[in-house]
């Protein structure tokens, strides 16, 4: 969101807003910023009201007190909204944004009209185990000094995103009202199985498989997924 686009700090949330029309909120993955969307909001049709939030403790964003979790920043994200102005709002999220997302359309369901999740996992089984031990060696690695690194301490919180959150119940999904899009790479680390859980567990879903991509499918995909966004969200200006 380089171009034609303002940053500012909302409360302790760094916002930066591109365009006018139908909002649509973007939602990065765990220790990245809204600069993960550069290469896809370029694809995006003009008309939307771009919306890029870099989560608490990650991008330009503050710390701020209490714990980090991924219920957190949904109210923040909520928060953020509702200094806006309250809009109803599309939401696009991948890997810790899209978690973010799906707690966002259960705790404030009000604000959600549609919603595209790249990446996303409902608790940390969705992972898969290699990665999750490499999230436990690097927060092994940074806890003994995270005492007085602030460093090392961001290190183990952003770990503990992973390691221990979110934990959302398939039986929860049953509770989102606005309609998903399921985006997942083919080779991405979220396990197969647990994305067809997320699908079936949702009430009104669709699933897409990239193929020939991981993870990360905004920065390696962006054509790709931009069209699949404008297609599920609909033009700007319909209803």
């Amino acid at each position: 969101m380089r171009t034609r686009s303002a940053g500012s700090l909302v409360g302790d949330l760094w916002v930066v807003r591109r365009g006018t029309g139908r909002p649509l909120v973007l939602l990065h993955g765990n220790g990245a910023s809204h600069r993960e969307f550069d290469r896809l909001v370029r694809r995006l049709a003009p008309g939307r009201s771009l919306i890029g939030i870099d989560s608490r403790a990650q991008g330009r964003s503050l710390r701020g007190e209490g714990p980090l979790t991924i219920a957190r920043l949904a109210d923040d994200v909520d928060e953020v909204l509702g200094s806006l102005g309250g809009p109803t709002v599309d939401v696009l999220g991948h890997s810790d944004g899209g978690n973010i997302a799906l707690e966002l359309a259960l705790r404030h369901p009000e604000r959600v009209r549609r919603i595209v999740i790249s990446g996303a996992n409902l608790d940390p089984s969705g992972l898969r185990p290699s990665l999750l031990r490499t999230f436990a060696v690097v927060r092994a690695a940074c806890a003994p000094v995270a005492a007085w690194s602030p460093w090392a301490r961001r290190r183990v919180e952003l770990m503990d995103l992973m390691l221990l959150d979110p934990q959302i119940a398939p039986s929860d999904l049953g509770a989102v009202t606005a309609p998903v899009l399921v985006v997942v790479g083919e080779r991405d680390v979220i396990l197969p199985a647990h994305t067809r859980l997320i699908v079936s567990s949702l009430p009104d879903s669709r699933l897409v498989v990239m193929p020939g991509v991981g993870h990360m499918v905004p920065v390696r995909r962006p054509a790709e997924l931009a069209a699949l966004v404008e297609d599920f969200l609909g033009a700007p200006d319909s209803d």
